[in-house]
């Protein structure tokens, strides 16, 4: 068990889709914008930890046309945040200094998460590694891992978040730095966009 806190961990360490975007919800946003969107991305977790115990993410893996599906599907979102990103410019020229625009990222994370068709697949070759074939309660043990694998990624994303939001309020109200942030934002969301699009089986 040990071995594998340590191998999951690791992994959740090296920045991915999920974390970028947790990172650029928290700088733009705040601390609460941040939780909502790991939330919203560990739910999708969640969802391909229950897949994969019950080896229904083997379907992703072998279906290039679910693949496909999940994966236009996730890109064409992540370029229309990145567009509305981009419009926040000439919209808003200052940080919401309250945090309190929260609608929808939660909606975000989860997306996010859940159309990245690399998840699924993730999960259906690594959780199992650990897994002690034989005992009859194989399925048991892959979600017991997941639910370490979401609080690991919890634990992570939160410290990630909070010491992006906490960058974010020195620089709230720097109208500037705010038009700055927005077109970071939005061209990392274009550039998981594009990358999703190019992403092969």
């Amino acid at each position: 068990m040990f071995f594998y806190i340590c191998m999951s961990l690791s992994i959740i360490l090296i920045p991915g889709p999920d974390m970028i975007f947790v990172l650029t919800q928290s700088i733009s946003s705040g601390i609460k914008a941040g939780i909502r969107t790991i939330l919203g991305s560990l739910t999708g977790t969640f969802i391909h930890t229950l897949l994969a115990a019950f080896g229904l993410s083997i379907i992703v893996q072998k279906s290039p046309f679910v693949f496909e599906v999940i994966k236009y599907g996730g890109a064409v979102y992540l370029l229309f945040l990145a567009i509305q990103s981009f419009r926040e410019k000439s919209e808003s020229t200052q940080l919401d200094p309250d945090g309190t625009q929260l609608k929808g990222f939660f909606r975000k994370g989860f997306i996010t998460n859940i159309a990245n068709p690399k998840m699924p697949i993730f999960f259906l070759t690594f959780l199992p590694q650990f897994v002690h074939v034989g005992t009859g309660d194989e399925s048991f043990q892959i979600f017991f891992l997941g639910i370490i694998f979401i609080i690991e990624t919890f634990i992570v994303f939160f410290i990630v978040s909070l010491f992006s939001s906490r960058l974010r309020d020195k620089l709230s109200g720097n109208a500037l730095v705010s038009n700055i942030i927005n077109y970071f934002k939005g061209t990392i969301f274009a550039g998981l966009g594009i990358k999703l699009l190019l992403l092969s089986r």
